[in-house]
């Protein structure tokens, strides 16, 4: 295959997926709406929000309505902040459609969780809390050194990846010992299994940092480093080529490499390429121009 019959080596720039923020924008737009109609129509609430009797009769579709059901402001704002938060930096990545799929496998998966264990009780299960975790934890994944301040912790901003293990164990602590029983722990946990589910099946995106490897170390250590970071290849010394750029300009790139860049660029994105892989398809491109 040649270099210009690639769909990224055209004219245009590469660019990231689109329309994840427009999607995201529309969640946050679905959200307001229902907390509204809720106000309107609060006979709707035992139909919207999930039960487990609700769900034994039948009405399996509150699992993914009372993702989007509030209500109190207050809870509303919240949620709907940190999907703005953490989704701004999903959204670059995702497709509409992705970023659809990835709020719902949150939001669902999260309920699910939840339910088992909560299956004779007489709880109502509402909020987006579920969605708001899953995409927290594709953000720590995609933009794992984006750090962010607390206000529990206003002097010492953290990192995206140390905030997911941080929300994870007061999660479980909170559900081992009962803390706050109106907070349903296990759909925010259910939400972070959500999430990571989704960006592990989607193989194109640069996963920079996989929470599981702090787990399972021994597994993954081939691949990526102890701090659970991902090595990507041409960013670390795992899978790079032993071909280095000649002296001579001129002197043409081997299709061998041309080929495995280009290989590489389509599976990993351009963020995975060396500053010297630039350069040589760079060159490449120069050559080709020159030859027309």
């Amino acid at each position: 295959m040649g270099l210009y019959d690639r769909s990224y080596m055209g004219n245009r720039p590469y660019r990231e997926p689109g329309g994840g923020m427009s999607m995201l924008w529309q969640l946050i737009g679905v959200n307001v709406a229902c907390y509204l109609l809720l106000k309107i129509a609060p006979q709707l609430i035992p139909v919207l929000c999930m039960t487990a009797g609700g769900i034994r009769n039948g009405m399996l579709f509150q699992a993914v309505t009372a993702a989007f059901v509030h209500l109190e402001f207050f809870h509303l704002l919240l949620n709907m902040y940190g999907l703005y938060l953490f989704g701004s930096l999903v959204a670059p990545y995702l497709t509409r459609r992705q970023v659809l799929v990835l709020y719902l496998a949150g939001g669902i998966t999260g309920n699910l969780l939840f339910l088992p264990f909560n299956w004779h009780s007489q709880f109502v299960l509402l909020g987006a809390s579920g969605a708001v975790y899953g995409v927290m934890i594709a953000a720590a994944m995609l933009e794992p050194n984006r750090r962010f301040a607390l206000m529990l912790l206003p002097m010492a901003p953290i990192k995206t990846s140390t905030m997911v293990i941080v929300f994870t164990v007061i999660e479980l602590i909170s559900e081992v010992f009962g803390a706050d029983g109106h907070v349903a722990h296990l759909a925010h946990l259910g939400g972070f299994l959500g999430g990571y589910v989704c960006l592990k099946t989607w193989r194109h995106l640069p996963i920079a940092w996989d929470p599981l490897s702090l787990l399972a170390i021994r597994f993954t250590s081939g691949r990526s480093g102890h701090d659970g970071f991902e090595r990507h290849p041409g960013r670390d010394s795992g899978g790079t080529s032993s071909y280095r750029p000649p002296v001579d300009p001129q002197a043409p790139v081997p299709q061998r490499e041309v080929d495995r860049l280009l290989d590489k660029l389509s599976q990993y994105g351009i963020r995975s390429l060396t500053p010297e892989e630039e350069a040589t398809l760079r060159r490449v491109r120069e050559q080709m121009n020159r030859k027309d």
